[in-house]
């Protein structure tokens, strides 16, 4: 009669194993979301400097008007708007999946912000070297 007490044990030995490997599968489930997250971002973040470092180069060795032809840029004056899709090349701003904005603050600064759904992901400020003739 003792037999019904074995096997209660057995039944409890069991469900503790259960719940120990849901613990860990939830773990692991987390983690491999955490990570997908960081290679998101990490991804955004280096194409984000591609295209500010791409901005910069093309403003540097053409000017504004450089912008407005390679980039399709949006505006005048002190900021321009442009707009990238996910592999970096140039489309309408309203289309893009990034967004650069580019202001010029000074003669011969220009700080270039590039976002992505609203969040910014790379900032850089560039000086170009004004040439005299």
């Amino acid at each position: 009669m003792n037999r019904n007490h074995q096997s209660g044990v057995f039944m409890m030995e069991m469900i503790a194993v259960v719940l120990f490997f849901i613990l860990c599968a939830s773990i692991c489930i987390q983690t491999f979301a955490k990570a997908d997250f960081m290679s998101r971002r990490a991804a955004d973040l280096n194409q984000g400097v591609l295209i500010a470092q791409s901005i910069a180069e093309v403003w540097k060795a053409e000017g504004a008007a450089g912008l407005k032809e390679r980039f399709s840029a949006d505006g005048a004056g002190e900021v321009y708007i442009m707009g990238f899709d996910k592999n970096g090349a140039a489309c309408k701003p309203e289309e893009g999946d990034f967004h650069a904005r580019t202001i010029f603050p000074a003669k011969g600064q220009a700080e270039v912000t590039v976002s992505r759904n609203g969040n910014e992901v790379y900032s850089l400020f560039v000086y170009r070297q004004e040439i005299k003739e």
